[in-house]
């Protein structure tokens, strides 16, 4: 009995051990990978996270995150053991179930660097703001609905390392109640979306901030840029209460002090852009009531601006901007009432990359050389989509990566010899040419060298095209319905075209193909959605010929094929891979597709210019595998069933000749036969009448 005892005293030990270890017995709303990840929501926490469970697993140099859950320790409790192993520590919404905490008890977090807090009550931040953070450069503290009632101390021995303070989105009407001795080392500070009233009393002690955000907040007066000289980043949305005045003040002589400023003023007092000088790199204004338009005497001294987006102004009809050298991106886009943009050219050494200007009514797009050597001017994405532009002249002189002219109302192009300097290296690089959903009616470019790599003039209303071009490798003209390859409508002359999409065009006989054939590195074709003549609705194979040494893929769904010629054959296409005949709803499954079936069971041949998955593909609408008809077996067995045929035909012949012969033979040989025996008897009575007349001759004597 003692014996017994002891073994059920054992086992319940192990079990309350088992039950006290927290890695045994993970909560059902943790997440946790034994190694680096520890994230609970909506969970309850009645004891310390351990350092290490019955596996020796460890929470180890890890990503801590627990939200909406219920403590009923204290954090100093729950992450005693664990503290100096955790580098990034979110706590968000969570309760506790007392709020008696020994406000004297510390924690060690050696290596948190990363530090994010927030609860309607603020009281995480209350039970370890006085522990000790090392390694600490982030601290996030927004959604806590702190007041200025909440003395922060950041002293350096608790936050020897700390250079970001998020403040956002509490109750502060200043900045009054943030002290310590690091203040003077925070890089950014970030306190929108409070009720500030001031900030002056207190931002020059932050003399290292290098990001500054007070948006949405309620501040009148600006500081003075000498105060932070390593400004970079101010950003002021929403900023109502600060006058125009204000704003000058700010930038008046900031040339002298900072020429870097990153500037966010959407949504603000502006009405004026003459007072942004050359201190300024970035700028956005958005949803501003500016009074007038922008003209070239604007901006006039922004020679370091790299950066502008002037957005949501309904009041701007026209803009005339200057082009520094410096320059990177232009931003003009949902300015309704935005008619004209140009750009003046202010150096001999202009790099841009972006000019958007987008969803606007601009009519009018041009460049102005005037006050340059160049000629020309490259800019790598161009976006002036969903405009009102009704021509293209600025292609004369403008090459691009990527040019979207898109929803615009383009109807007539004729553009006529663009000619860039040859060695040009922004022209090898000329991608997209996007000319799609427009009204256009008829286009002519000719390119006198390089034309750019993709050209989209799909979903317009094409009748005519002329296009001629050194470079453009694949041509979109899918849903030009009134389109038809006429030569005298169609005349396309890209010699390194390869991908070609007619798809929804005025294709109503494959003969028509034949006005291609100039086009002879095509290796991609696409005819869907082009309804045959009925004369024409049969497949010659033939019609493709000429692109058999590099066409790869075709496709002539829903063009309503009834029939494939026999004759067809597919041994010459070395390189083709994919047929697509889909929703040709009169086309049979049958043995025609021999030619077909016998391509498919050759392995694809190796090209290296094509760089794909080498899969040869027939897309067909049949109830039945196509390897299932066995073609091959029944035209072999019909074969051998007609040599067969032949054969006993050539016997019997022989024999009916063998038997016909002999039958003639014994036929003459009795006739021969008949004639002897008549012949001997005539001899006979000859010598009898002879044999007569000597005997009676004897008689007479």
């Amino acid at each position: 009995m003692k014996h017994q005892s002891l073994i059920h005293l054992f086992f319940l030990l192990f079990i309350q051990n088992s039950q006290c270890s927290f890695w045994n017995d993970i909560p059902s709303r943790c997440t946790y990978d034994k190694t680096t990840l520890l994230s609970c929501w909506n969970t309850t926490f009645t004891k310390s996270i351990p350092l290490l469970n019955d596996l020796k697993y460890t929470l180890e140099n890890s990503h801590v995150e627990i939200r909406d859950s219920n403590f009923q320790l204290s954090l100093n409790d729950l992450f005693i053991n664990v503290a100096s192993n955790i580098e990034y520590l979110i706590l968000i919404n969570n309760t506790f179930s007392s709020k008696l905490f020994n406000e004297n008890k510390k924690i060690y977090f050696r290596l948190l660097q990363s530090l994010e807090i927030q609860d309607e009550k603020g009281l995480q931040w209350f039970q370890l703001n006085t522990s000790y953070y090392p390694q600490l450069t982030s601290l996030d503290l927004s959604y806590n609905q702190f007041t200025n009632k909440k003395q922060f101390l950041f002293e350096q021995k608790y936050f020897p390392q700390l250079k970001s303070l998020h403040l956002s989105h509490n109750q502060l009407e200043s900045i009054d109640n943030l002290n310590g001795n690091i203040l003077n080392r925070i890089e950014y500070l970030i306190l929108s979306f409070n009720p500030l009233q001031t900030i002056l009393n207190k931002i020059h002690e932050f003399q290292s901030l290098i990001f500054l955000d007070v948006s949405s907040t309620l501040i009148k007066q600006l500081f003075h840029l000498e105060l932070l000289p390593r400004l970079e980043t101010f950003r002021c949305r929403h900023c109502q209460q600060i006058s125009m005045n204000e704003y000058e003040k700010f930038l008046n002589n900031c040339s002298e002090i900072n020429n870097r400023l990153i500037l966010d003023f959407t949504e603000t007092n502006i009405t004026s852009v003459q007072f942004f000088n050359s201190c300024i790199k970035d700028l956005t204004l958005k949803n501003q009531s500016l009074t007038n338009s922008i003209s070239t005497d604007d901006f006039l001294s922004t020679t370091n601006l790299e950066n502008i987006q002037i957005q949501n102004i309904n009041t701007i009809n026209y803009i005339h901007f200057n082009i520094y050298d410096r320059l990177k991106r232009i931003d003009f886009s949902d300015n309704k009432n935005l008619k004209q943009v140009r750009l003046r050219l202010m150096s001999d050494y202009t790099y841009l990359k972006q000019i958007i200007i987008s969803n606007t009514a601009v009519n009018d797009f041009s460049i102005d050389f005037n006050d340059t050597i160049q000629k020309f001017l490259h800019v790598d994405v161009i976006d002036l989509s969903y405009n009102y532009l009704e021509t293209l002249d600025f292609l004369h002189y403008l090459t691009f990566f990527t040019l979207d002219v898109s929803f615009n109302r383009l109807k007539i192009i004729d553009i006529n010899q663009i000619q860039f300097q040859h060695g040009m290296y922004e022209l090898s690089s000329m991608n997209l040419l996007n000319l799609s959903y427009n009204q256009m009616e008829s286009i002519k470019i000719n390119w006198n060298n390089e034309s750019p790599h993709i050209i989209d003039l799909s979903q317009n209303n094409l009748q005519s095209i002329k296009l001629h071009g050194q470079s453009t490798y694949k041509l979109l003209l899918f849903n030009n319905t009134k389109l038809s390859l006429i030569p005298t409508t169609f005349s396309i002359e890209l010699p390194s075209l390869k991908y070609l999409d007619l798809d929804s065009i005025q294709l109503n006989s494959f003969e028509h193909l034949i006005y291609l054939h100039n086009l002879s590195n095509i290796h991609t074709l696409i005819l869907n959605n082009n309804q045959l003549n009925k004369q024409h609705r049969t497949l010659n194979w033939n019609i493709f010929y000429p692109w058999r040494k590099y066409l790869t893929h075709v496709s002539l769904q829903n063009m309503s094929i009834e029939k494939l010629d026999s004759t067809n054959h597919l041994n010459d296409y070395y390189h083709l891979l994919t047929v697509d005949l889909s929703s040709n709803n009169d086309l049979k499954c049958n043995c025609e597709l021999h030619h077909f079936i016998d391509w498919l069971k050759i392995p694809p041949s190796t090209l290296a210019v094509f760089n794909e998955p080498r899969n040869k593909g027939l897309k067909l609408d049949c109830l039945v595998s196509f390897f299932s008809l066995q073609c091959k077996d029944n035209q072999s067995k019909s074969t051998k069933l007609f040599i067969g045929i032949g054969i006993i035909g050539i016997v019997l012949l022989i024999i009916t000749l063998m038997v016909t012969t002999v039958i003639i033979y014994y036929i003459r040989r009795k006739q021969q036969s008949k004639s002897y025996h008549s012949v001997f008897g005539d001899t006979d009575l000859m010598a009898l009448n002879e044999t007569d007349t000597l005997q009676k001759i004897d008689d007479d004597d």
